[in-house]
């Protein structure tokens, strides 16, 4: 940033031997980009005048602006942890605070401030979809270990969505449906296989943080279905007792049996 230290200025001319002064005439605080008539903070004043430039506050502003929609177009957020208690503004903390609503607990993070929030409580018993139809836009994960790396459940949910409405897979179109103060239906969407997998690797914080938020926690004897295909006729399920906390292939598992839907939320 030049700065200006001269108001009028004589300026001495040779020419041809000749010395002779020249009168320079003040320049205006405007023409000099002096453009605001009152003082803002980290702005410069006009040597010789009453103006100010704003130029580094609006480019301070711009940068602090810029900043936020990075970090909304992202979707992060880097203070959210597994067992944190999310809120309806979006934010998390490890204790309830009383002064905010929560909607759910956050069971899974990636480390770069995404990760998924799960609900409090079920919503309620659905069937998840015809036996014997597979959704071929679907990955067919065969065994628990490779499900429990699924983490898709918004990609997942989008796929079940488009092979048939409400009345052919209930349980998906439920969770899509789903909406809490802060989110609305569409928002939340059926958990993949890996967030049931997280859940259970992190069973103390997130039962604690679903605990002090008031709500109820998944018990070993609690099925709800993930959003991850096994086979035509079969679907992962959470089911606690198991390594991975999957199962599939157990008494009515198939997929016209009813069981519970617990919707995720990303962010």
């Amino acid at each position: 940033m030049k700065k200006i230290l001269l108001a009028s200025v004589g300026v001495m001319v040779m020419s041809a031997g000749m010395a002779y002064a020249a009168c320079i005439p003040t320049p205006s605080c405007s023409s000099l980009g002096y453009e605001s008539s009152s003082s803002c903070e980290g702005g410069i004043k006009c040597p010789f005048g009453n103006a100010w430039n704003c130029t580094l506050t609006d480019i301070k502003n711009k940068i602090t602006e810029l900043e936020k929609i990075i970090e909304e177009s992202v979707g992060g957020n880097k203070n959210c942890a597994v067992g944190h208690i999310y809120y309806s503004d979006k934010s998390c903390s490890v204790s309830y605070d009383a002064s905010k609503t929560p909607i759910g607990v956050v069971v899974y993070v990636d480390g770069q401030g995404h990760g998924q929030v799960m609900a409090l409580k079920s919503i309620g018993n659905y069937k998840w979809g015809p036996t014997d139809v597979d959704i071929a836009t679907l990955t067919n994960f065969t065994d628990a270990e490779s499900a429990s790396y699924d983490l898709n459940s918004c990609p997942n949910t989008e796929k079940i969505l488009a092979a048939g409405d409400k009345s052919t897979y209930p349980a998906a179109w439920a969770a899509h449906e789903y909406k809490t103060e802060g989110t609305n239906s569409g928002d939340w969407c059926l958990p993949a296989a890996g967030i049931f997998t997280s859940y259970y690797n992190n069973q103390q914080l997130v039962n604690l943080g679903i605990t002090n938020a008031g709500g109820a926690q998944i018990g070993t004897g609690s099925y709800n279905w993930s959003s991850s295909e096994t086979s035509s006729g079969y679907t992962w399920y959470s089911n606690f007792n198991n390594i991975y906390g999957l199962n599939y292939k157990y008494d009515d598992s198939n997929k016209d049996g009813s069981y519970e839907v617990r919707p995720v939320l990303e962010f």
